[in-house]
């Protein structure tokens, strides 16, 4: 007598479909979660009066936590030819105040990488008011031969983008009318009065001294004739300086770089560019018009220039790499000149 054959055990799908994620509880678990953030910051709201208290005391520690709160990077000259600086409120300030404010979800991710750029985002949640703002902030990864960075150096590059977006979207978030009375204080005890400017100025360039800059450098990038000649406001920009390059937002060569010259001339106010039109209008009087080839060096300096967004200035530096090579240097020094300057608040 045979014996009775066992059926073959079926093949199953060893996927558990409990396990699979599902998006709906998910999703509805994170907003139980900010529900009940928002309902204990409505059951113990801040005291603003307490937030600049506070606020007030950690910026004026000492020193050093003052000057940390000051931000500044080099922006060429102005209108009258003068050496201009962008100068706010740092990464550590932004720090100091969302800790204060309470009540609050911050957080920076990596949003993009491209070819050249590395796009951070940074969010602040006001959970008391329940409002929410997102600051992007583009950092490039390619240097001035337009190799593209190595993997650790865009990781260096892509955390200070996420500490700049941080620090965009918490100045935005908390009224500026309540934090710059807080950074103001910070200011005074970072860069003091006239009667501490000697012994303050002659420390600040003691330390650029330390990182390879020599008085020569720091006088040619303030603009001034030397020592004698640093005020306040060029010390604060020296603060910033210092506090830029700590947080390794800079390096002393880029800080300290002397400006390019651009063989493209600058057209700085409605007379200047009135007196061109007629130079050129005399010039080709009589002749035909010359074909149109595509951009100049100069209407894609004055795209530049002119760009009130982001977009508009990236739109406007594509066409860099339609002109000339000898053409492309000094206007790619302005647009990154002037990409920076939409990082900072104003």
């Amino acid at each position: 007598m045979s014996a009775r054959r066992q059926p073959e055990p079926e093949l199953m799908d060893r996927e558990d479909p409990s396990a699979a994620t599902d998006t709906s509880s998910l999703i509805a678990i994170n907003r139980a979660e900010i529900d009940g953030q928002i309902a204990t910051a409505r059951a113990f709201p801040r005291s603003v009066a307490g937030f600049i208290k506070e606020a007030r005391q950690l910026v004026s520690l000492d020193e050093d936590t003052a000057e940390a709160c000051i931000y500044s990077l080099p922006r060429g000259k102005d209108d009258r030819g003068e050496k201009k600086f962008i100068t706010g409120p740092s990464v550590r300030f932004a720090e100091i105040i969302m800790h204060c404010f309470g009540n609050n979800r911050t957080g920076g991710r990596i949003v993009a990488e491209e070819r050249e750029f590395i796009v951070a985002q940074g969010v602040f949640h006001d959970l008391e008011k329940n409002v929410q703002v997102t600051k992007e902030v583009r950092r490039r990864i390619t240097d001035k031969y337009n190799k593209r960075y190595n993997a650790d150096m865009i990781g260096v590059t892509g955390n200070a983008a996420i500490s700049l977006a941080l620090r965009n979207a918490i100045v935005a978030g908390i009224p500026k009318a309540i934090w710059l009375p807080i950074y103001e204080a910070a200011r005074m005890v970072a860069v003091g009065d006239v009667t501490t400017l000697s012994a303050r100025r002659d420390v600040a360039v003691a330390f650029f001294a330390k990182v390879g800059v020599s008085p020569e450098q720091v006088f040619a990038r303030l603009g001034v004739a030397g020592m004698e000649d640093i005020g306040l406001e060029q010390l604060e920009a020296l603060t910033g300086f210092k506090t830029a390059i700590r947080g390794g937002h800079i390096t002393p060569e880029a800080a300290f770089a002397p400006e390019p010259e651009s063989a493209v001339p600058a057209a700085t106010s409605k007379s200047a560019v009135a007196d061109m039109a007629a130079t050129l209008s005399k010039r080709n009087a009589g002749k035909q018009a010359p074909k149109d080839d595509g951009p100049t060096a100069q209407s894609v300096h004055d795209g530049i220039v002119a760009a009130q967004s982001l977009e508009a200035l990236d739109e406007a530096a594509d066409l860099i790499r339609s002109l000339p090579e000898p053409e492309r240097p000094p206007l790619k020094a302005l647009y990154e000149s002037r990409r920076d300057s939409f990082d900072l608040p104003q």
